[in-house]
Formats: C-alpha cells, structure tokens, sequence
C-alpha cells in the first residue's frame, strides 16, 4: 500500500480506530456534511462489511472501525484518545447523532465478526503481512466488549 493506513505501526500506535487514512476521510466527509444524516452515514459504512460474498478492502474496513468507533463514544470516550484533532472531534460528536440504536448495534456486531474471518479479507491480510494483526485483532475485541457493555447498562 503506498498510502499510510491502520496497518502501519506508527498509525496503530496513535489511535488504532481512527489513525487511518479510511478512517480520517470518513470524519472529513462527516463533518462536511450538512443533512443532520451523520448516524445514517456511519450505519452505511458499517453495514457494507457485512454484505454476503463481498471482498474486504482494509479501506473499507478501517472507516467501519472507525464509525464503530464513533457510536461506541458515549459509552467509552478513551476510545478517541489520541485521535487526529481529539479535542474538536469530542466536540463535533456532542452536536451529531451517534446513538448506538438496535440496528445500528445489530449491524456493528456482524461487522465485527465478519471483519476478524479470514475470508475474502484484504483487511486480515494486510495486517497478516505487516505483523500488526495480533495488535489489529486486540483492537477488534476492545469493540466487540464495548457493544456488550453499551447493550448491559
């Protein structure tokens, strides 16, 4: 890859949910937006991971990360810590809908699992290859708890 992504060391090292170009893109585009539409959005990005016989690009992995991400805020801030422009993101995300519905959570669940299978995954290779995947999958996990604590309380 010659653009840097979540797959580098020194992006994981940062925020391994938001550090990737996928993932910055998708805040830039988000924040761009003006429709009120910002819950609608991240629910697209993650429920096109969980298309059946599709290829897993690790760009669109790493924006359905990040909007994982985003939803799972309310329910652990730490999770931006050390994101690009930390301060100004916690802000705009007070003034956007980032509620974790039960479809929203239905549907980050199945992209959680279907993203660690090994299976017409670019995303899982990548990392594979780079020696970042037990770190990547450590990650995976951290939100896979985060959506059954936010479903427990």
């Amino acid at each position: 890859m010659s653009a840097p992504t979540a797959h580098d060391p020194d992006h994981l090292a940062a925020n391994p949910f938001l550090g990737s170009d996928a993932a910055v893109g998708l805040l830039m585009d988000l924040r761009r937006a003006t429709d009120g539409r910002t819950g609608d959005r991240l629910s697209g990005v993650i429920r096109a991971i969980t298309v059946s016989g599709t290829t897993l690009p690790p760009s669109e992995v790493d924006a359905a990360i990040a909007a994982i991400t985003l939803l799972l805020n309310d329910y652990d801030p730490s999770l931006l810590d050390g994101a690009p422009d930390e301060q100004e993101l916690r802000g705009w995300l007070h003034n956007v809908d980032t509620d974790l519905t039960p479809g929203r959570l239905l549907a980050a669940s199945a992209a959680l699992v279907r993203i660690e299978l090994n299976l017409d995954n670019e995303w899982f290779a990548a990392h594979e290859a780079s020696g970042t995947l037990p770190a990547a999958l450590r990650s995976l996990h951290r939100l896979r708890d985060g959506l059954a604590d936010a479903t427990s309380g």
